[in-house]
């Protein structure tokens, strides 16, 4: 089970000057966190500026990521160390790009690195590196010696890492998935993500880490163009309620309202 609540932790949202991820950033703030907020350039981000103004630099970290490369987040994870934060509880893996809306024929391999650089390499990094740093949950439970020996029970769990897919990446969802077209790179990298997503979900749970894969709704952002189902803070409210809602999060692919999605 997952912790709860997410009060009086330490949560990184990448992704945070806009959209859904300033929204989390609010969200968590609300809750008597501190938050670390990432953007590429957080000097140029106006609300998180605001933000820090009002709750002050102790609560509300702001620092430079570009998650499409990977220079860049090994860097920001030693700032983070370096600045004095002893763990992380809850990471939130919301920095993405859609890409350029093209047809088919459009298509370019550039089109696709951007996405998989962005959407997959980058969460996959961000937890390498805080885990490098030794910033994100404990040391793995060692194997037992004895031959035989039943695997020691795994701890329970520290911390949250929340990868913000999206119902594109599923393969077999009736409602969106199978039933719209295009979107070949933001798809292709959302469905890489939840692959990562499984898979870091049984790695790191003997160090008491949960992973899951979380879609954010279709939400009216920079990113849908404008278009959408839901606003931002409704996205954010939803997704803050599902990690705090004490179900079993490891390995699943949920939605803001709690909704399975199969993979």
């Amino acid at each position: 089970m997952a912790m709860r609540p997410i009060t009086g932790k330490t949560v990184v949202v990448t992704g945070g000057s806009r959209g859904i991820g300033l929204s989390l950033v609010k969200g968590f703030l609300a809750r008597d966190n501190v938050v670390i907020a990432t953007s590429r350039k957080v000097s140029d981000a106006a609300e998180l500026q605001q933000l820090r103004q009002q709750y002050g630099p102790a609560r509300l970290h702001l620092s430079d990521l570009d998650a499409s490369r990977a220079a860049s987040i090994a860097q920001w994870a030693e700032g983070v160390k370096g600045a004095g934060v002893k763990h992380v509880d809850v990471l939130v893996n919301n920095a993405g790009v859609y890409g350029r809306r093209l047809d088919l024929q459009e298509f370019t391999e550039a089109d696709f690195l951007l996405a998989f650089h962005t959407n997959t390499l980058g969460p996959f990094f961000v937890v390498q590196q805080l885990l490098k740093q030794g910033l994100l949950g404990l040391p793995p439970v060692p194997a037992p010696t004895e031959p035989g020996a039943p695997p020691p029970p795994a701890p329970a769990p520290v911390a949250l890492v929340a990868n913000i897919s999206s119902i594109m990446g599923s393969n077999t969802d009736p409602t969106v998935s199978t039933v719209t077209k295009g979107g070949f790179a933001y798809r292709a990298s959302k469905a890489a993500l939840n692959a990562i997503s499984t898979t870091l979900a049984r790695d790191l749970a003997p160090s008491g880490v949960e992973v899951v894969a979380m879609h954010p709704g279709y939400v009216r952002t920079q990113l849908s163009g404008g278009n959408g189902w839901i606003d931002a803070e409704e996205s954010a409210a939803g997704l803050i309620g599902v990690m705090e809602s004490g179900v079993a999060l490891n390995g699943r692919f949920l939605t803001y309202n709690g909704e399975e999605i199969p993979w």
